[in-house]
Formats: structure tokens, sequence, C-alpha cells
């Protein structure tokens, strides 16, 4: 009975092996056609990230033949294999600041598009202080380390403002946005289609109120804004970036709370007035967006309804054809 138990576990583990390296360490690569958005996960902020309410894992974009797995937060393998997503397939991990709900589970995603850390493959892109200054993304993972036979890793690009990265027959710009000491979003052009996401920023810097203008960020309130009534002084450069792509993801956080650090629906609205974006995302929603009332629908109608720009609030789990929703709206490709 012994031997017969070694017997069985040395063959099936032998198949097993044979069977994990082929799939995990070499495959055919299909590259991605036309041109879509998978929201595996929608969260953001300390809370979200504990609480998972809404899923703080990010976002795919595939388009112009790449595909980008953008701020893969806690949660992002996970929910990958929930919705029997490839990671192996990915091009490039980008990260846009050196928050958890950021780059949480980015070292896992890195580990799946290298092959289980066997293939020079794949691009990681982020800013200097998640990759040198702080440590956030371990060497090994940056392919910088290896041992014990894994001798895989990315391409790691760092990122810097106004500098273009090619990935492909894909431009990708990173736009220096106001939230950390390095952060950025970017936009991404195929040439046919350009795609804006802003990560989290400051926009709004001086409101009107009747009891006079307050600066954002200063003095001891920075809680929600109950008594706007106009923006009146903003940044310029993120209004002019992000007013001139077809389609843009922005990160909201909430309505009306944490201006100073987000840009707020409050925020967005005034950024997409006389813009040329055609389709809008909002995504990265505080846990008050969801309880006691779940607010995302509404946040997502003011916006559509104040800038005439169509507006979809972003839920965990779905999944945009890009090219289809803007052919239903009348958009050329």
């Amino acid at each position: 009975m012994k031997n017969d138990i070694k017997g069985f576990l040395c063959e099936h583990t032998n198949q097993a092996v044979q069977q994990s390296f082929w799939r995990h360490r070499k495959r055919e690569i299909t590259p991605p056609t036309g041109n879509g958005v998978i929201f595996l996960g929608t969260g953001g902020n300390p809370e979200a990230t504990f609480t998972q309410q809404p899923q703080t894992a990010g976002f795919i974009i595939a388009a112009g033949g790449v595909r980008i797995y953008v701020d893969p937060g806690p949660g992002a393998v996970v929910r990958a294999q929930q919705m029997n997503l490839d990671l192996g397939m990915l091009d490039a991990v980008y990260i846009s600041h050196g928050h958890l709900d950021h780059y949480g589970g980015a070292e896992g995603v890195v580990e799946a598009m290298c092959w289980a850390m066997y293939a020079r493959r794949g691009h990681l892109l982020a800013p200097h202080n998640v990759l040198d200054g702080e440590g956030i993304i371990s060497y090994y993972h940056q392919g910088f380390a290896a041992y014990a036979g894994y001798r895989g890793g990315p391409q790691v690009i760092r990122l810097q403002a106004q500098q273009p990265i090619t990935l492909k027959d894909v431009r990708l710009t990173p736009i220096k946005v106001y939230h950390s000491d390095e952060n950025f979003g970017f936009i991404l052009d195929t040439g046919q289609l350009t795609i804006g996401y802003t990560s989290d920023t400051n926009y709004v810097r001086k409101y009107s109120t009747p009891e006079g203008l307050v600066e954002v960020g200063k003095g001891p309130h920075k809680g929600p804004v109950m008594d706007l009534l106009d923006i009146v002084e903003y940044r310029c450069d993120i209004k002019e970036a992000f007013s001139a792509v077809d389609v843009l993801i922005a990160n909201v956080t909430t309505h009306n709370a944490w201006l100073h650090r987000h840009i707020t629906t409050l925020g967005l609205a005034h950024l997409l007035q006389g813009s040329h974006v055609k389709l809008c995302f909002i995504t990265h929603f505080n846990h008050v967006c969801v309880e006691p009332v779940d607010l995302r629908g509404l946040m997502a109608q003011y916006i559509e309804e104040t800038t005439g720009v169509k507006t979809l609030a972003a839920y965990d789990g779905a999944v945009h054809d890009l090219d289809r929703l803007l052919e239903c709206m009348g958009c050329p490709k």
C-alpha cells in the first residue's frame, strides 16, 4: 500500500507540474481586438481598502492591441480569477501613485504577467518613489533580484510628466496630477481613440459661497462642501489635458467631500463643460457613495445633466465595449 501511494503521488505530481509549466510559463498571446475597459474594482480610499465596498481591484484597458492593468489594488488577482481573466496576457501594469488602494495587488499581477516570473515580458509603469524611494514594489517584482531560477520580470519604466511611452502601436503620456508627492494620470492614444485617466487629483482651488470665497485645503474644515455657488479657480492644466480626450475615466471619490485631494463630481462637472469628451466613466468611490444610500447612479446623472456628456458610473465587474458604446451614441470610430 505504501509503495502504491508513493507511485500515485509521484505520477500525478509529475503530470500536474508539466501541465502547470505550460499553462503559466508559456502560451500563445492573442492581442485584443477593439477597445474596451473592464472594471475589476471601483473602490478607493482606506475605508474601501479594508471593507472592500466597493472592491479595490482597479481596471484593465484593452485598446489599440494592448492590455494595461491600471492601479491593481488589494484583491486584484482574486477578482481576475473570479472574472476568468488571464493576467498572463497583459502588456503592462500601471501604478499611478503609492497608495495601497492603487498598488496593493500589483506584485501578484506582475507575477502573472511575467508567467510566474519565468518570462522577461511586459512593462511596469510607475512613479520613481513607488519603485525606488519607498520601495513599495520589490526589486524581485521589478526583475532586478532574480533567484532560485525565477529570472523573469517586466521592463520597468519610471513615469515622467509629459514624457510619452510607446507600447506596441499605442502612445501613453503620463499627466502630472495633484494628490501625493508623485502621482500621474495618463492619456492613451491609439491613433483612432484617446482615453484619459485622471487618477486621484485635486481640481478645485477656490469656490464662492454666500459668505465669500473659500480656498480649498485651507483651514481646519475639509469635509463635505454644502454651500458652493461657483468654482472660481481650478487646475487649468488638468482641464486642458483631460477635456481633449474621447473617453475619460475619472476618479471622483465622492460628490462633494475631500475636494483638497479628489476631483469629486462637482469638479468633474466643471472640467467636462465645453470639453471634447464623448463618454465618461466615474469610479474610485469611497464607501459613503454606497451606503447607507447608493449614490453612484445619481452622481453620474448629475454630471451628464450638467454637462451633456454621456456619463456612466462604474460598478465592480462591469465590462464595457467602448467601440459599441460610442457607435450607439452616434460617434464616429
